[in-house]
Formats: structure tokens, sequence, C-alpha cells
């Protein structure tokens, strides 16, 4: 009974923080303002379908503990491909808060803003690829 209780409160408790996340994903408007961007407004079902299936089966590996035959390419396009998602979505959460509209207007900047965001994207990769190739980096 105790066993069935916790896995009742678990899957609720998944269920919630999933559809808090998707939820927040809505109200960014990530799905639209991408799809509008591309000229792809047709597709934004599709998009949407794709961002529901690959957070439900991003959640499959905590459960179940598999391997996907994928291979390094594979792995390699995988990686690319969560970290423009990702990218995505922190732009997309700046964007919602104003956050850079602020900053400039703050620090009275008028030239460079292209630079400025080219450089908050940099350092995120710089940031990242030291984590995650230099041992002992995330210890500091």
């Amino acid at each position: 009974m105790k066993e069935l209780f916790l896995i009742i409160l678990s899957f609720s408790g998944g269920v919630a923080i999933a559809a808090g996340v998707f939820a927040f994903i809505a109200t960014i408007g990530i799905i639209p303002r991408m799809a509008q961007r591309t000229r792809t407004e047709f597709s934004i079902p599709i998009y949407e379908d794709a961002v529901l299936l690959g957070g439900a089966f991003g959640c499959t590996p905590l459960l179940f503990h598999y391997q996907l035959p994928i291979g390094v390419i594979g792995a390699v396009i995988f990686a690319i491909l969560s970290g423009i998602f990702m990218g995505v979505l922190a732009m997309a959460l700046t964007e919602v808060l104003n956050v850079i509209p602020i900053l400039l207007r703050r620090t009275r900047l008028t030239h460079g803003i292209s630079v400025l965001i080219l450089a908050f994207a940099l350092g995120k990769l710089v940031g990242s690829l030291a984590y995650f190739l230099i041992e002992g980096f995330y210890t500091l």
C-alpha cells in the first residue's frame, strides 16, 4: 500500500512539474515566435507536438535504463539540437522579461548591441565547454 501511494504521489508530482514547464514554454511564446522568424507558421502544430514528445521521451531515461544505438554522430547531433533549444529558450526568456532593453537603457548603450548579445552567447558556450570538458572545473 505504501509503494502504491509513493507511485501515485511521484507520478502526480511529475505531471505537475511537466505541466508547469510546458505552460512556461507556451506562455513565453517561443514556438510561434520561432515559426514567425523562420516563416514556417503553418508548421506550429508539428513544432508543438515535437516539444511535447521531446519532453515526454526525454524523461524516460529517468525511469528506464536503456541505450539508443545512435553512435557518436547521433550523440553530437542530439547535443547540438539540445543546445539550440536551450539557447532559444534562454533568449526568449530574456526577451519576455525585457532584460536586454532594460540593460541598454540603464547603461545608455546605443552601439554594439549585437556584439553584446554575441558576447552573452559566447560566454555561455565557453562556460558550458569548460564545465563539460575540463575535469575538475566544476569544483572550483
